[in-house]
């Protein structure tokens, strides 16, 4: 039997200086490696040697080589080119500048060193712009330049992007502690993939990741009260870390934020009407940032360095240009991402095509698929919460003459048995909680009574039950412990049937629910 026609070889020469960009179709799925001895990158992670390196569909990515470079593709995707034309040179010059910092701040900490600048703790950087501005690859490129420079470094990643955050799924805020250069895969993980366990199917990074449930895709007025609780929590967390590690705090923070940070009137407060950037304000305030990387936004530069809450600190407000090659999405595409990263949280990392995994090299093709487990639970079980004041009734509701006073991060208790609740909680995302028992509060008037008496009344106590929050607020905000989906409802049994990504019993069985839904259409 005669062996097949090879497949014609397909190379891309690179000048020096210059990038491969591509943009990957839905059915479009690519093998990179590289044919030449000097170093090429991909958001500033090297390349390995000769090794085939996978892209999956639908990802948007551009190959840097900063001498001439041979690459070998095992297809060409329908929009690609080279181009002269690349940010790396000022991300590079950012880096060096950061790295001086962190070294500093390494002998002061640890060798007790004293600087003549004062430097006692590595940078704090903040990235902002506007939507599709590719915050989220500068972010990405720096974090693999210090990560790749040998020094150790554990550099801290926040992810103030519900839309994009690290790791995990969308509506989460995320500090991430990423040990080696992160890999640029696919889109669902743009910070690596989080652990999980089945081994990977690609060269992805297993990161540790903590996070926090906001349940929507930006902040906004409605839930600045309990975003800025979360950013709280977040820079508690931050602060025991660094207390406990000093190469951390010597590593330094680098944050990845909303495109709602360059809405200079959001969250503003009615006791403070002349407020502007308080989103900005208050993420420096609480991470001690003290560098602001603005991409490509002129007015948004000079509005953050004349504010007078960064000029007090002494805050670096600096512009650096918006890459030719970012592409600007729209909410289609932004829909699909979130659904990608929805589905990777409970069957792991989409499978490689045959093609690719077929390819001969160090790349493996392991089957990385998880294995979600659905079952039922019923509702007095699961208790599913809702947080913040905008879940209330409105105060239209409220007798005339009357008002209230509310806690901004109250607990609003989910009764499927309500009125379009049902329809509500369909194909929600819950962020499971961890409760204690110090977490249960006591309700103010519980008399015992008699088994007789019980009867006679449960009916009313039931229903007032069924609203009671039996919790402190404090659980509403605090670090989750994963996710699960409301896949169908029964009400006649009075039980949810929910996907979870593993068998076994619910580590907690409080849930938060939010805006964020997602159905399985894969």
């Amino acid at each position: 039997m005669s062996d097949p026609t090879p497949k014609e070889q397909i190379f891309i020469d690179l000048e020096p200086g210059s990038e491969w960009r591509f943009e990957l179709e839905a059915d479009e799925n690519i093998a990179l490696r590289v044919l030449s001895h000097e170093p090429v990158f991909i958001n500033s992670e090297e390349l390995p040697q000769a090794s085939w390196y996978p892209i999956h569909r639908y990802t948007k990515g551009a190959i840097y080589a900063p001498t001439q470079a041979r690459l070998e593709v095992t297809s060409l995707p329908a929009s690609q080119y080279v181009s002269t034309s690349t940010t790396h040179p000022q991300i590079l010059n950012v880096h060096l500048a950061l790295e001086r910092t962190r070294i500093l701040a390494k002998r002061y900490l640890l060798g007790n060193t004293p600087n003549g600048e004062n430097i006692q703790r590595g940078p704090r950087v903040m990235v902002v712009g506007p939507p599709s501005s590719g915050k989220t690859t500068v972010v990405k490129n720096l974090v693999n330049l210090a990560l790749s420079s040998g020094m150790g470094w554990t550099v801290g990643v926040g992810g103030l992007d519900p839309s994009s955050p690290s790791n995990l799924i969308p509506g989460t805020l995320s500090l991430s502690t990423p040990s080696h250069p992160i890999p640029t895969h696919h889109l669902t993980h743009p910070f690596g993939s989080p652990p999980t366990s089945t081994p990977s199917n690609t060269l992805s990074a297993d990161i540790p990741t903590v996070g926090w449930w906001l349940g929507g895709l930006e902040p906004s007025n409605k839930n600045a009260e309990v975003w800025k609780v979360l950013i709280e929590r977040m820079r508690q967390d931050w602060q025991k870390r660094c207390e406990r590690d000093k190469m951390a705090l010597a590593s330094g923070l680098i944050i990845d934020t909303s495109s709602a940070f360059t809405n200079p009137l959001l969250a503003t407060k009615k006791d403070d009407p002349k407020a502007r950037y308080t989103l900005v304000s208050q993420a420096v305030e609480a991470f001690e940032v003290d560098t602001i990387l603005v991409i490509g936004h002129e007015k948004l530069h000079i509005d953050l360095s004349r504010l007078p809450s960064l000029q007090s600190r002494g805050v670096n407000v600096v512009r650096i240009p918006k890459s030719g090659g970012v592409v600007d999405l729209d909410d289609q595409a932004r829909e699909l991402v979130h659904s990608f990263q929805i589905r990777s949280y409970f069957y792991g990392e989409p499978p490689l095509p045959t093609e690719i995994s077929s390819l001969m090299g160090k790349m493996v093709g392991l089957d990385g698929a998880l294995n979600p487990y659905s079952f039922q639970i019923g509702w007095e079980t699961l208790v599913v919460l809702r947080v913040g004041e905008e879940n209330s009734a409105p105060s239209s509701a409220l007798p005339l003459g009357s008002s209230r006073t509310l806690s901004p991060t109250r607990l609003t208790r989910v009764d499927p048995s309500g009125p379009a609740h049902v329809v509500r909680l369909l194909n929600t995302v819950l962020a499971i909680v961890d409760i204690k028992p110090a977490d249960r509060t006591k309700p103010e008037k519980k008399p015992k009574i008699e088994e007789g008496e019980a009867e006679a009344e449960g009916g009313e106590e039931d229903e007032e039950d069924m609203e009671e929050v039996p919790f402190v607020e404090e659980i509403g905000t605090r670090e989750v412990l994963g996710f699960i989906v409301i896949t169908a409802v029964d009400a006649q049994k009075k039980k949810y049937t929910v996907l979870s990504p593993s068998p076994g019993k619910l580590p907690s069985t409080v849930a938060l629910a939010g805006s964020i839904e997602w159905v399985d259409s894969a």
